[in-house]
């Protein structure tokens, strides 16, 4: 997923996007294990997926702390 798409997902979006993409993951790795996975480029692609998904969770976090004080 690009950044553009995640950055206008809103918080609770983000959020099932971070949880969703983790069990997919799980499952790719257990598939990989197994010599089920086809595309092996998947796992990277959740990987970065999820970084980016907390990435932009963090600094809407801290933003919202920034605006409190």
């Amino acid at each position: 997923m690009k950044l553009q798409d995640i950055t206008k997902k809103t918080d609770a979006e983000l959020t099932e996007l971070i949880v969703t993409t983790r069990a997919d993951l799980a499952k790719a790795v257990i598939d990989s294990r197994t010599k089920e996975v086809k595309n092996t480029k998947q796992l990277a692609a959740f990987k970065k997926t999820i970084a980016r998904a907390l990435t932009i969770a963090r600094e809407r976090e801290i933003a919202k702390m920034e605006a409190a004080e």
